[in-house]
């Protein structure tokens, strides 16, 4: 015969908030506003108490035989067990089939979501070409007017170098010439410079104030790489600092730091001088002119995370080794433990 627990779907197992849930998901399709009887919420209830009770292994037979000595219904019981018996397994019939058909669900909905992701990826895809394309076609305009600018500060440059030249020359031979115009009496306090060690002089004064301009300048310089398309560790020269970067073909790099900020160093080379919107000048180190990414294209981790590559000023950057790269970082940065 039945009992209590294979009426209700338990066991002794079962907690009693799993208890509490298959009496809540058999009362709700056995209510007699959804098509089940009196009969069976009364012996539904019955099974519920029973098993709270810890007699879940008791036969229902018995228990309604009981109930029904007690309520006078003894007469009636046994049909209704059999119905219920019936209508049980009519119910595990259809949450059987409910399931499967959930599944179905599920499994149709989670291809259309991926045949979805593919046509954006490919529409993506589509977009980054065109824009590489137009960009391209933008600074060949503008490397046409960057020539004839570039010609025209040479130029300058040349005409200002003469001048200096001349100028020092000059200089120097009014020195030398009011040196030997004194009298005999100071000639031998004094002692006359000669031109030549001038114009060393004012060439040395010139590299001292360079190498202090440099020496200003110089923050963080990151370390040469000669590997293209990875992801790797390294430190700032001279430094402990961490740091991760990837190198592209054409000698520029993209640089992650412990504070989580992505800089572009644009190899001025290869590179023309005009940038997106989204690169935002912060320092020069030696042939690089270093910008910050603060928002836009490369600006995340989620987009390295989830893209192949990134076309950064022209650029190609690849993603291979960043997450391995990126994990390393985060344990130095946050534990202090060399790579």
């Amino acid at each position: 015969m039945t009992t209590f627990h294979e009426l209700l779907g338990t066991d002794d197992s079962c907690s009693t908030t799993e208890i509490k849930k298959k009496y809540r998901q058999l009362s709700n399709r056995l209510h007699p506003d959804k098509g089940g009887s009196q009969a069976l919420m009364q012996m539904l209830s019955m099974a519920y108490q029973q098993v709270i009770k810890g007699e879940g292994n008791k036969k229902c037979s018995d228990a309604i035989l009981k109930q029904a000595e007690k309520n006078d219904q003894g007469n009636d019981f046994k049909s209704k067990i059999a119905e219920l018996v019936k209508e049980k397994e009519k119910l595990q019939d259809l949450l059987e089939q409910h399931k499967q058909n959930v599944e179905h669900a599920f499994t149709a909905g989670e291809n259309s979501a991926r045949q979805t992701l593919l046509l954006l990826q490919a529409a993506n895809n589509s977009l980054n070409k065109q824009l590489v394309f137009l960009r391209r076609q933008l600074d060949e305009g503008e490397n046409k007017n960057s020539i004839s600018k570039k010609s025209n500060k040479k130029y300058c440059f040349v005409m200002l170098f003469i001048l200096f030249v001349i100028i020092v020359v000059t200089g120097g031979f009014f020195h030398y010439q009011r040196q030997h115009q004194q009298p005999l009496s100071q000639a031998p306090d004094l002692v006359p410079v000669p031109i030549a060690a001038q114009v060393k002089n004012v060439i040395a004064t010139q590299l001292a104030t360079v190498d202090y301009a440099d020496s200003i300048n110089n923050v963080a310089r990151i370390m040469m790489m000669h590997t293209t398309g990875l992801w790797q560790q390294r430190y700032y020269e001279g430094t402990r600092q961490p740091y991760i970067a990837v190198r592209s073909i054409n000698g520029s790099y993209i640089v992650k730091d412990c504070q989580g900020t992505f800089s572009y160093y644009s190899n001025r080379i290869h590179n023309t001088a005009h940038v997106p919107v989204n690169l935002i000048f912060s320092t020069n180190d030696r042939q690089f002119s270093v910008y910050r990414i603060p928002y836009g294209n490369g600006s995340s981790e989620q987009q390295w995370l989830n893209s192949k590559s990134l076309v950064i000023n022209d650029n190609i950057f690849s993603n291979n080794g960043y997450q391995s790269s990126a994990l390393a970082l985060a344990s130095v940065c946050s534990n202090t433990t060399p790579f």
